[in-house]
Order: structure tokens, then C-alpha cells, then sequence
């Protein structure tokens, strides 16, 4: 079986030498690794592609999960960049050699939700919670796929087969607090994330922040971003959260602080709301320069978002008379036709609420 599996994924991985050095490959296989999950972070999925392809290339003997795992990136990339027959490709060869792997359903379950096939993305769905019946993570990312394609109802139905799970650790009960918070029962998101964080789990400071970022107190919420922040683990998420409260406070200097740092980390799968917030924020601390080259980022990387946001388009055209050119120079394109995609989910209501429109009234 093994041996399918490498017949079909032979373009893109290639034996390693005998005489290399183990450790020294693996070593080069994760660097790999890492520059693809950077370029996918930009936008830059055709790169990404190529660098995992030369992270399965320093392979040494079979496969093991950091294989399985870059293949996986590698899938998700190829299919952003517009080679969906190459991604699916790959899927089935990951089916062929393992017809119990949870993540290929999902992930072929996911291209056949973009493409409208919502029933055949529900078979692929139901056979991925079945060989991964204890991820609650997999739970997840499928109500907030089915959730983006107009299928919530049918999305919640999987969170709630999530909370069927039994479980006493501190995991569970972090896993099970995030998924009432999506649900919006955030009594029993509270009551869950405690117990979490008094069993020392860390994620749950972060859970606990997004639920009483939810409720409004932003006091209480700040508080469990600090504790994440503290715990030498935060994310990119949290330098997110961090940034909306000082952008609420009207402390746009603090933001952009967190903003740097989140933006600077090895991931940054919230790079496009990290640079929205860089925007508002360069604005109101008049560094005009910074908020321009920003939005230019943010419109380049990330088109279908700033087609569908006319506000964001008119900071666009108040930013660029700051700078004294013209749209084309900027841009190489039109400022009012830039690619035509609908934008996607994830930008935060702090976000909305003290972006661009609160700027317009400075001005």
C-alpha cells in the first residue's frame, strides 16, 4: 500500500540521497514546511506550493505524519492557487493509500463544497468525523465551512454531535467551551472554559477573552488576552484580540503594537484581519505612509475582500491623495476595479466598527 502511495505522489516526492544526513534533512523538511505556511499566509500559493514540494523532497524512507502533514498543506495550496484537478488529484492518492484518513475526506469534502456539490460535501464530511470521531477541531472546521456556504443548520448539527463527546481533561473542556461560544450559549461557554483554564489549560484563556469579547466586557476580556499573552504561547489570534481592545480604547499607538507582533509570527493565519486593523491604526496615529502601504498589502493579497468593501475603497482614495499619486501607479491597477470575488468571512465587529467608517469622520 505504502508503495501506491509514493507511485502517486512521485512528482513531489523525491527519494533523498544515502548518504544525507538524517537529522540534517528532517531539519531542511520542516524549514520547508515553514516557508510554505508563510507564503500561504501572504496569499502566495503558487510559491507555498513549490515549497513544500521541496520539503517532501528532503523525505528520507516511508511516510510519516510530518508527510501526511505537508501533504496536506501542499492540497489546501494548490487548490487556493487555482489548480483544483491537481488538488483533488492529490486527495485520492491520499484515499488510495489510506481510506480511513478523516482529513482527506475533509478536505475533498471542502473543494466539493466551493464547487456547490453540498451533497457530496456532506458524504465526505460524515466519513471524516467517522475515522476522526475525537478531533473536536475537525467538528469545528466543518460547521465553519458549512457555515460560509449558507449551511449553518447542518454545520451545528456537527457541533453538537461534538458535545455528545465524553471527556474529562482540561482539552475537552476547552474544546467543549469553544463550541458553545460558536453556538452562542455562552453561559456553558464560561462554565466549560474555566474549568479549562483551572486545570491549566492555555488555549482557554483565549477562548474565555473571545467569549467576553462576545459579551462586551472588555475588561474581562483583556484580562484572559494577557494571561494567553503571558502563558509564552500566544498566537496571532490573540495579538488580534489585543489590538481591538486598545483600538476600542482609542489607544491606536498599543494597537499597532500588537499588531507588529502578530503580523511578525511564524504563523499568521489572520493576516488579513491583522492587516484591517493596521490600517485603522496607522491612520488615527497619522502615520499615513504605513496605513497606505497597508491597504495596498491588504488589496493585493486579498482582492475579494476589498472589492466587496466600499468603505475600505474609499480610505483607499483618501489615502492615496495623502500620497500624492495616481490609483495605477499604486496599484498597476484601477482603484475602483481590482479583482471581482465576494469577500470572506473573518473580519471581527471591532474591526468593522472602529474601521474605516469612524476614520471618514476624522477626515
Amino acid at each position: 500500500m505504502k508503495r501506491r502511495l509514493c507511485a502517486a505522489l512521485a512528482a513531489i516526492m523525491i527519494l533523498a540521497t544515502a548518504s544525507a544526513c538524517e537529522d540534517e534533512k528532517l531539519e531542511d523538511e520542516l524549514a520547508y514546511r515553514q516557508v510554505g505556511i508563510l507564503n500561504m499566509d501572504s496569499g502566495n500559493y503558487e510559491e507555498a506550493v513549490l515549497a513544500f514540494d521541496t520539503a517532501l523532497e528532503q523525505r528520507i524512507g516511508g511516510i510519516t505524519e510530518t508527510e501526511l502533514d505537508i501533504c496536506y498543506y501542499r492540497i489546501e495550496a494548490l487548490y487556493a492557487s487555482g489548480d483544483a484537478a491537481g488538488a483533488l488529484e492529490s486527495v485520492q492518492a491520499l484515499l488510495e493509500y489510506d481510506k480511513k484518513n478523516g482529513t482527506a475526506y475533509f478536505l475533498r469534502g471542502s473543494m466539493r463544497l466551493e464547487q456547490e456539490d453540498g451533497e457530496g460535501a456532506l458524504l465526505d464530511y460524515k466519513n471524516a468525523v467517522k475515522y476522526c470521531a475525537k478531533d473536536y477541531d475537525l467538528y469545528i472546521k466543518i460547521y465553519e465551512h458549512l457555515s460560509a456556504y449558507n449551511m449553518a443548520e447542518e454545520g451545528k448539527e456537527y457541533l453538537n454531535q461534538a458535545l455528545d463527546k465524553k471527556g474529562n481533561s482540561a482539552s475537552d473542556s476547552a474544546s467543549r467551551g469553544r463550541i458553545y461560544y460558536l453556538l452562542g450559549d455562552y453561559a456553558s461557554a464560561q462554565k466549560e472554559l474555566e474549568r479549562a483554564v483551572e486545570k491549566k489549560d492555555i488555549k482557554a484563556n483565549l477562548y474565555l477573552a473571545q467569549v467576553y469579547d462576545a459579551l462586551e466586557d472588555a475588561a474581562k476580556a483583556e484580562e484572559y488576552y494577557q494571561a494567553y499573552l503571558s502563558s509564552g504561547e500566544a498566537d496571532a489570534a490573540a495579538m488580534s484580540g489585543l489590538a481591538a481592545i486598545e483600538i476600542q480604547k482609542g489607544n491606536y499607538a498599543g494597537a499597532l503594537d500588537y499588531i507588529r507582533q502578530g503580523l511578525s509570527m511564524d504563523e499568521v493565519p489572520n493576516r488579513r484581519e491583522l492587516l484591517y486593523q493596521q490600517i485603522i491604526a496607522c491612520e488615527y496615529t497619522y502615520d499615513f505612509a504605513g496605513a497606505w502601504e497597508s491597504i495596498n498589502s491588504y488589496a493585493s493579497e486579498y482582492p475579494d475582500s476589498y472589492q466587496a468593501d466600499e468603505k475600505l475603497q474609499r480610505e483607499f482614495v483618501f489615502l492615496q491623495n495623502r500620497q500624492g499619486v495616481k490609483s495605477d501607479e499604486a496599484t498597476g491597477e484601477s482603484q475602483t476595479a481590482p479583482p471581482d470575488q465576494s469577500e470572506t468571512a473573518g473580519e471581527s465587529e471591532t474591526t468593522e466598527t472602529a474601521g474605516s467608517e469612524d476614520a471618514e469622520d476624522t477626515q
